[in-house]
């Protein structure tokens, strides 16, 4: 290690004038990339809010019906819903929300489905709690629930599905 050759630099700042301009250079480019990644995340969160709107819409539109006009148990009636609400979501997020590419759809679908199991046991969980226990309206209940799980699953999409690839500059 003794033998390794120092970095070398085109330029060292010799003034503190010359000391100062290259470090507000510095602090420029990270100021412009710090920009660039919170315009992406926005971009991300305002798709996903819009696509999480059809997704939301798409299950509470299923749950009413399949409990409300068919009748179904409202555990079972959310359980298919849950279903094809996610499938929906799946797309959407992956198409739309992350612009995400690759080929391997089926090994994310699959990954997607697990972690959205996890936000599905707590919404029904909030669910049961909220209709069995505090007798609440039933759809209500279920709208509160779907929104704690929409968030938690922003997050889960962005860090655990949708990770691999690079999202396009928003």
């Amino acid at each position: 290690m003794d033998n390794q050759t120092p970095l070398r630099h085109d330029h060292y700042p010799t003034t503190k004038a010359e000391y100062e301009a290259e470090l507000t250079e510095t602090e420029n480019e990270h100021a412009a990339e710090l920009q660039k990644v919170e315009q992406k995340v926005q971009g991300q969160v305002s798709r996903y809010l819009l696509f999480g709107a059809v997704s939301v819409v798409v299950n509470i539109v299923l749950f009413y019906l399949f409990y409300h006009t068919m009748g179904i148990e409202y555990q079972i009636a959310n359980f298919i819903d849950w279903l094809i609400s996610v499938q929906v979501s799946f797309w959407l997020d992956r198409q739309f929300v992350f612009m995400h590419k690759s080929d391997k759809p089926m090994k994310e679908m699959g990954t997607f489905y697990m972690t959205r199991i996890i936000t599905f046991l707590i919404e029904t969980v909030l669910l049961w709690f909220g209709v069995s226990v505090l007798s609440g309206n039933k759809t209500i209940v279920k709208v509160i629930g779907h929104i704690i799980a929409l968030v938690l699953n922003f997050f889960v999409s962005k860090k655990l599905v949708f990770k691999n690839q690079p999202a396009p500059a928003d």
